[in-house]
């Protein structure tokens, strides 16, 4: 029943299409915005459902490029992240130095059993955070030190703020983690805030205005602006008491003396007792952040961030500012044929977000009627043919409408989400898009439909995809040319096969090689002049991650182990499909399971899959306890045990004593003796030779061991068997063999 109501809610506030409040999957209070290379942060509270008083324990962070689309990057920093913090996750602001970010928050301290100010940092804007320096960074037990506010001067001096029902400060030093002097406090007079403070009041007198609490320190642009020395620092704050309106003073310096300037946000029409607000300029356009309590059962206890565009004055002073529930308009546009995060929305209805450490978060929550819309989707480069979405169920699964324009808008496409045997195992599936076109950016709706009542499944991301294809080189030295090519039914993977597949059937298949790219890329960019070559001599080649349409390098998330496994299912499954065109033209008895440096890690992780008959590992191996620290995250790191599962012939290509992985990569080899292994190294690096033309000396001993291994070639098994393997008489090249090696 309270779903229900939650919906039916939901529908009477969209009758305007509301984009405010910009966030409907939680209740999020006392925003703080941050430009950081191009995109716009928003640091936020996090109300928790039906509270009836701030009992907040985390901090969450969204972030957009166009001002509609919000995505949201979940909570890296929690009350858990600072041993001295037991209760009251309240206002908090971030900003960038040298190259770290310092999030400044407020919280519950059961060392002084008062509210105190700490310090967070990370190497990323959306984290993860940790504390700084283990303890608050100023508390002295009093239940004043709530709401700080940070700033960069243009000497480079930062300064710190806060404060209920006065206005505390620190200069902070260089290292944006301690501070030098005293504790400052700004006078509370009425020339400053217009009015004292609560206790220095005259009874019965009237004024004009008074500071409560929620400062936002900042400085006027003076070569923007007409703005007078003494008012080209400003403090905006909640004011007037309960309820709050924004008001602001202005001053000469952060230290004063300050003047009241005015009310900036009055009163009405933001369903919240509180206000906390932040101001940043973007894109050329200025923004104002406040909060409200205008979500279905919002108010004072669960309120949401809402923003407005404003212009300033000629001075630089604020106009008034009044809240919409309209929002703002976009100023940039979505594109659908990159992987675009589910939890990215614009608007939605009904669902939530959840995270964890394996894929970030994700939108759950998902019943029947919820919807998604993302505004300024931009199509019109292309027409798209198919639809992606990566999905989860633990039931009976659903279906997802993708529709133009409306929840009952033109339907694009109908992806069927079936049972995939758990809330987090996720499949990637594809579905053809109907009737498509375009000539201007569009709103798109994603509408979930199944089963009344249950949570019908998790959906993860979702990308709309091209037809692709593309000739590398020459199609390759060998007798078949190669082309690389993406297929709808295998979503983020990259084929690479022989441009005319008439030549191959049952009696002549192609053999299987997969391939995990260096760095754990999601995209075969720096091996595709390798990959190719192989190709060209008969081989289909499946490499993890998206078609590089051009040379420029992937910079996008890193790819998974479990998209080598999605290879080798797809390999059998079209096989044995009569509308593939590698149909019986697959040779699933031999599949060579192959990859370079973090790729290789992968591979090592897949080695006890059954269907492999061969392995390849280049410019790697696995780490072990005295080195593990020099890996970089994200890359699997089985144990050295993980080697006993090998059940395969095994070749190590290394770069070499210069290659960072030869040590791993050799003690790897010497470690092996239950099956056969080989060792060639060619001393050029940890880059091997793969971007040289057709893939260098590298591709000329892959295709040999690959000849040997998945054709039976016996003039390539010379090249590593007998007394005197032709390899190790190649220049340059070494080759070492174990005992079970002929």
């Amino acid at each position: 029943m309270k779903k229900t109501l939650l919906l039916c809610a939901l529908c009477t506030a969209l009758n305007g299409f509301a984009q405010n409040p910009f966030v409907q999957t939680w209740f999020t209070s006392d925003p703080a915005p941050m430009v950081h290379n191009g995109t716009m942060y928003v640091y936020t509270g996090h109300d928790e459902d039906g509270a009836d008083f701030f009992w907040m324990q985390e901090w969450r962070v969204y972030s957009t490029t166009d001002m509609v689309n919000w995505t949201d990057h979940g909570s890296p920093l929690a009350l858990e992240s600072f041993s001295w913090a037991d209760d009251r996750a309240w206002a908090a602001q971030t900003i960038e130095c040298n190259g770290k970010f310092y999030w400044y928050v407020c919280a519950h301290s059961k060392i002084s059993n008062g509210m105190a100010i700490g310090v967070a940092v990370s190497d990323s804007p959306t984290g993860p955070f940790r504390d700084a320096i283990g303890k608050p960074l100023f508390e002295n037990g009093s239940w004043d030190h709530i709401d700080p506010t940070v700033m960069i001067d243009d000497d480079g001096q930062a300064w710190l703020m806060w404060g209920n029902p006065r206005v505390y400060y620190l200069k902070l030093r260089n290292d944006m983690i301690s501070y030098e002097g005293e504790l400052g406090m700004l006078p509370m007079t009425e020339e400053a805030f217009g009015s004292p403070s609560m206790r220095e009041r005259e009874k019965g007198k009237q004024y004009k205005d008074s500071y409560v609490e929620g400062p936002w320190i900042r400085k006027v642009d003076a070569t923007k602006y007409n703005v007078p020395n003494d008012k080209r620092y400003q403090l905006l704050y909640a004011a007037g008491g309960v309820p709050e309106h924004i008001s602001y003073s202005t001053a000469p310096s952060p230290t004063g003396p300050w003047t009241y300037a005015g009310i900036i946000m009055p009163l009405g029409g933001t369903n919240s007792f509180t206000n906390h607000c932040g101001v940043a300029d973007y894109k050329g356009h200025s923004y104002f952040f406040y909060h409200t309590g205008k979500l279905p059962h919002g108010g004072g206890f669960g309120r949401s961030v809402a923003v407005e565009e404003f212009q300033y004055n000629a001075d630089g002073s604020f106009p008034t500012i009044l809240p919409t529930d309209e929002g703002v308009k976009p100023i940039g546009t979505l594109n659908p044929y990159a992987r675009v995060e589910a939890e990215t929305m614009a608007f939605s209805k009904g669902v939530k977000t959840e995270q964890n450490n394996q894929i970030g978060v994700y939108v759950s929550d998902i019943h029947n009627g919820d919807y998604i819309k993302l505004q300024a989707v931009d199509f019109s480069s292309a027409t798209p043919e198919s639809f992606t979405a990566r999905v989860a169920s633990g039931r009976r699964g659903g279906t997802i409408e993708v529709r133009l324009d409306s929840v009952k808008g033109q339907l694009l496409a109908q992806l069927d989400v079936p049972a995939t045997g758990g809330w987090e195992a996720w499949k990637t599936l594809s579905v053809d898009i109907q009737n498509a076109s375009f000539d201007a950016p569009r709103d798109l709706y994603f509408v979930f439909k199944g089963r009344k009542g249950p949570k019908l499944f998790n959906f993860d991301w979702w990308g709309f995809n091209l037809k692709k294809q593309r000739v590398i080189e020459d199609g390759g030295t060998g007798p078949y040319k190669a082309e690389m090519l993406e297929d709808k039914t295998l979503p983020a993977h990259t084929i690479f096969a022989p441009q005319d597949l008439s030549k191959f059937d049952e009696k002549n298949p192609l053999p299987i090689l997969v391939w995990g790219n260096g760095a754990c890329s999601n995209s075969p960019f720096e091996h595709a002049k390798f990959l190719n070559e192989i190709a060209s001599y008969g081989y289909i080649v499946l490499a993890t991650g998206y078609i590089p349409m051009n040379d420029d390098w992937y910079s996008g998330p890193m790819s998974t182990t479990q998209q080598q496994i999605e290879s080798i299912d797809w390999a059998f499954a079209q096989n044995s499909n009569p509308e593939s065109p590698f149909f019986h033209k697959l040779d699933l008895q031999h599949l060579c399971l192959a990859g370079m440096s973090c790729g290789g890690l992968q591979s090592l992780f897949n080695c006890a899959e059954p269907r492999i008959t061969s392995l390849m590992i280049c410019n790697s191996g696995l780490f072990n306890r005295q080195n593990a620290s020099q890996a970089v995250g994200g890359m699997p790191m089985p144990d050295k045990s993980k080697l006993l599962d090998i059940h395969t012939p095994v070749i190590y290509i290394l770069g070499g004593k210069p290659d960072i992985a030869y040590e791993n990569g050799m003690d790897d080899f010497h470690r092996i003796s239950h099956v056969p292994a080989y060792a060639a190294n060619l001393p050029v690096g940890h880059g091997g030779t793969y971007l040289q033309a057709h893939g260098g000396e590298f591709a000329v001993v892959a295709r040999a061991w690959l000849d040997w291994q998945l054709k039976g070639d016996a003039q390539a098994a010379k090249q590593f068997t007998g007394k005197q393997p032709a390899l190790a008489y190649r220049q340059g090249w070494t080759l070492e063999r174990n005992k079970k090696a002929k």
